[in-house]
């Protein structure tokens, strides 16, 4: 189904551009070759595998150097609004497609890459799901790179073990879970949401689960259903009940995920489970974690709901990588893009625990070969909620979220906030 979208990304960006100062980008590449590089991965495996890719482009392209700047995913969202606005983007940044590339789009911010991804059929070379995600309207606009993101619940083996709990299949059984944890003191989920889109993970899924896969898409594309479904009510109230009994301990709005607050919880037995995206498997390997005490399930099933319990929340791809419009350097961008997951670099992301968008990805440690066949199983993947929807949209349902989860509004108040938004932002 496709989603129609009210363009606010040209008086979004418009808005910047006054305040936003910068010198002629496009000027000072075409004399010095400078092809500038945003990314937001901050693992010091993954800056590594990304260096390499990088010096193996410039010797494939003498006379070319690339600038690149790692950002924090909060922080990258922020500034390339404002760089986008000011005519200061750089050449080659990324997208996690959905309404944000939409907007990108509509905008004229980036080149199609039709004719690069066509050549000598190289599309095929990515997951047909990956290549899906990053096309509309008949062309394809960014690469899927980094990871194939599905969300699973991690748990710890040995406090499972220890208080004799099997894994859960049914949210009664989940709940039963939970309650055996907290009568033993051990928090029975990690939550960081600081960063306010890890709530949403549970959201997304309680969702699904009691409704199926098409209730979102269906109010998303303004198709006769509308945010103030019983099934949006029935998550809200959910998630609260499990806040109010402690299921996430405390402080949970003020704690860090992008520094992996959550996963230190983990490592240090403080909580049973971490519900997070597949890009953890990399961090677990890479902060050392006790990878062998670890596994990970699919999000229980509502008893009576919709939904299937092997849909999974998430996206194949993770960041994709665009160009942009104002690049000098299109041809060189995309073939940079092209050795950040060509086959050298693809070994090297297997090898750091990562599941690439490619056809060729296999998985080689344990959780990853969980995650490979949660994804071969899944009959839908649900795209992240605030990356489907337009990017305003989707900072409302952070925003919303985050006081529904804190207790401070109610899940009638978060449906109402979200139903206004998609009369703002969404038509027939």
């Amino acid at each position: 189904m496709k989603t129609v979208i009210r363009v606010v990304a040209l008086a979004l960006l418009a808005c910047f551009a006054a305040a936003c100062s910068g010198g002629n980008k496009e000027g000072e590449a075409s004399a010095s070759k400078v092809i500038q590089f945003w990314e937001i991965q901050t693992e010091n495996v993954m800056n590594g595998i990304i260096d390499d890719s990088i010096s193996r482009f410039r010797e494939a392209n003498p006379g070319f150097t690339v600038e690149k700047n790692i950002l924090q995913n909060e922080d990258f969202k922020s500034k390339i609004v404002v760089a986008l606005g000011s005519n200061t983007a750089p050449d080659i940044f990324l997208t996690w497609t959905g309404g944000g590339m939409i907007e990108y789009i509509n905008a004229n911010r980036i080149t199609p890459l039709t004719k690069y991804m066509n050549q000598d059929n190289y599309k095929n070379y990515f997951m047909d799901a990956g290549i899906a995600q990053a096309t509309f309207n008949g062309d394809i606009w960014a690469v899927p790179v980094e990871n194939c993101s599905v969300a699973g619940v991690f748990y710890n083996k040995s406090i499972f073990n220890r208080l004799g709990i099997q894994v859960p299949v049914t949210i009664t059984e989940l709940e039963a879970a939970c309650d055996k944890f907290l009568a033993n003191n051990v928090i029975p989920f990690g939550l960081a949401n600081k960063a306010k889109y890890v709530a949403s993970f549970y959201y997304m899924y309680l969702v699904d689960r009691y409704a199926g896969a098409q209730l979102f898409a269906d109010a998303a594309n303004r198709s006769g259903v509308t945010f103030e479904d019983e099934a949006f009510l029935w998550a809200g109230k959910k998630i609260q009940e499990w806040a109010r009994k402690g299921y996430f301990g405390e402080g949970y709005n003020s704690l860090d995920g992008e520094t992996g607050a959550h996963r230190q919880m983990f490592y240090n037995n403080e909580c049973a489970m971490v519900l997070d995206g597949a890009w953890a498997v990399s961090a677990f390997y890479d902060e050392e974690g006790p990878v062998d005490d670890m596994s990970l399930f699919p999000f229980p099933a509502v008893e009576g709901g919709k939904g299937d319990i092997n849909s999974m929340v998430g996206t194949v791809g993770d960041n994709f990588y665009c160009v942009s419009s104002a690049s000098p350097y299109p041809d060189e961008s995309f073939d940079l893009i092209r050795h950040l997951v060509d086959e050298t670099a693809i070994e090297k992301r297997i090898a750091a625990g990562r599941v690439p968008p490619t056809k060729n990805a296999r998985a080689e440690n344990a959780l990853n070969t969980v995650v490979l066949d949660l994804l071969q199983k899944a009959p839908t993947i649900q795209l992240w909620y605030d990356q489907y929807l337009p990017s305003a949209m989707g900072e409302i349902h952070k925003d919303q979220l985050q006081a529904l989860v804190g207790l401070s509004i109610t899940p009638e108040e978060y449906n109402t906030a979200m139903e206004r938004a998609a009369q703002s932002y969404l038509t027939n």
